[in-house]
């Protein structure tokens, strides 16, 4: 009997991460709109107080890039923050009032680090995600 409870508990979180993941991923999508092409990839990690996430992608010359932001973090702001590989900060989001995208174009092919927190120590910790995309 207590198997069972353990088994049927483990399922019920594993529903509601579930659950939880595909409205964030509904959340980051409206601001995707249908004109860029997914990378195929979803950037997504937990995060939790006094945490940095760190994802690091490639970005091809002459294409239009898309970086779609969002969160279930409570209290607080989502900054992220995008750098070369020398660590130069080429982007955050603070500069622009917190805005959950951004959109951008490289005259050659970067690889870049991006980084992912939120901007208050007492947040609820949650999940960020990102979503990249371009335009041919």
């Amino acid at each position: 009997m207590r198997s069972i409870l353990v088994i049927l508990t483990i399922t019920l979180i594993s529903l509601n991460s579930a659950a939880q993941i595909e409205q964030l991923k509904e959340t980051c999508a409206a601001n995707f709109p249908t004109s860029y092409i997914s990378d195929g990839q979803e950037y997504f990690a937990t995060l939790k107080p006094d945490q940095t996430i760190e994802f690091r992608t490639t970005f091809y010359a002459d294409n239009t890039y898309r970086i779609s932001a969002c969160t279930n973090a409570k209290k607080g702001k989502l900054v992220f923050l995008v750098y070369d590989t020398e660590k130069n900060l080429l982007f955050t989001n603070e500069n622009f009032n917190y805005s959950l995208y951004w959109d951008f174009r490289f005259t050659s092919t970067v690889t870049c680090i991006i980084q992912v927190d939120v901007k208050n120590s007492q947040f609820t910790p949650g999940y960020v995600m990102l979503l990249i995309g371009y335009k041919p």
